[in-house]
Parts: C-alpha cells; structure tokens; sequence
C-alpha cells in the first residue's frame, strides 16, 4: 500500500514509504528514482547550468561522503553540485548550485591548476571543489567587513566625502587620506 499526505491544494501526493513495502507509481507522476539513495544529489533540477559557449570539464554531483574515522557515519553533502567550466572567452570558473542559489568562483586563466582536478578521484575533486567554495565565500565576507571597518572609521573621522555630479547623474563618493599626526 502506497503512503500519500494531502498537499496545499488538498491533493493527495505520495510520501515516503515505511520500509518493507513496495514502491508503485500509482498516476502521480513521480519517479522511484526520487527515492533512490543512490540517485539524490545527481537529479537534474540540483545542477548547475552551464551556457552554451561553455565547455563542461568536470561535473561532481552531490553525494555522501565517506567519514574519516574510523565507526562513524559519512557526511551528506548532497545539497551541493560542483561544475568546472571553460567559457569560449574568459576564465576557468567553479560553478556551484545549493539551496542558497547558484555561485561562480572564477579559477583563473590557468589551463594548469585545472590539471590537476584530472589528477584526483571523484570525492577528493569534490572535497577542493567545496574548499575552494569556502575559501571563496570567507574572503568575500572578510572582504566586506575590511570595507565597512574603513568607511566607518573614515566616517567617524570625519575623512568621507562626497560629491553630487547631476549632470553625470551620479554622485562621488571618497575617503580622504588620514594625516600624519591626526588622530
């Protein structure tokens, strides 16, 4: 017998089954592989898109990462789906799909350091993947706290100028330098 939930439009929808009972399509339009230990992380709708004047180099799905130690379980890090590119003008980029949305880390013009990804196996190449996405996502956010400290202080200072510009439509905006001796 076949679990179903009601949905927000009181239709009836499957749920996941107990264990032990067989898994039937009954005219819901849902596929078995959506249940498939295996296939989560890898369904079509987790990837990241890829242009159409973009090479695919490599493609690491998300997936359950075997422990280090010894006993314990592995991670899941099924959220995550990793993509190397090369577009036919411009950089080697990262492409990453998670639950927050699609990011792109540019890797450089370097056909070298994408070399290297040929060098690993699957898990290790999705390991750097996710590290270069961490180490991506803390400079930026290290990035953004240095410019905000240094607008503040200028700021406060007294050393944040700005100057309207209609004629351009817009309006300049700098931090005078400090002066020796000021405080």
């Amino acid at each position: 017998m076949l679990n179903t939930e009601a949905n927000h439009d009181c239709a009836r929808v499957p749920s996941v089954p107990p264990r032990n009972e067989k898994l039937e399509d009954s005219g819901f339009g849902w596929s078995r592989a959506v249940f498939e230990a295996s296939n989560h992380g890898r369904e079509a709708w987790r990837q990241p898109p890829v242009a159409d004047d973009e090479e695919l180099l490599f493609h690491e799905p998300g997936r359950i990462l075997p422990s280090v130690h010894e006993g314990v379980s592995g991670t899941d890090c099924r959220s995550h789906s990793f993509k190397i590119v090369k577009p036919r003008f411009g950089n080697y980029a990262l492409i990453v799909q998670h639950g927050g949305g699609i990011e792109r880390v540019d890797l450089g013009y370097s056909r070298r350091t994408v070399n290297a990804f040929d060098q690993m196996d699957s898990d290790t190449r999705f390991r750097l993947m996710w590290s270069i996405l961490d180490v991506h996502a803390n400079a930026k956010r290290e990035a953004a706290a240095a410019t905000a400290r240094t607008f503040q202080e200028a700021f406060v200072q007294g050393r944040l100028k700005k100057r309207h510009l209609p004629a351009r439509g817009t309006t300049k905006v700098w931090i005078e330098p400090a002066h020796a001796g000021a405080a």
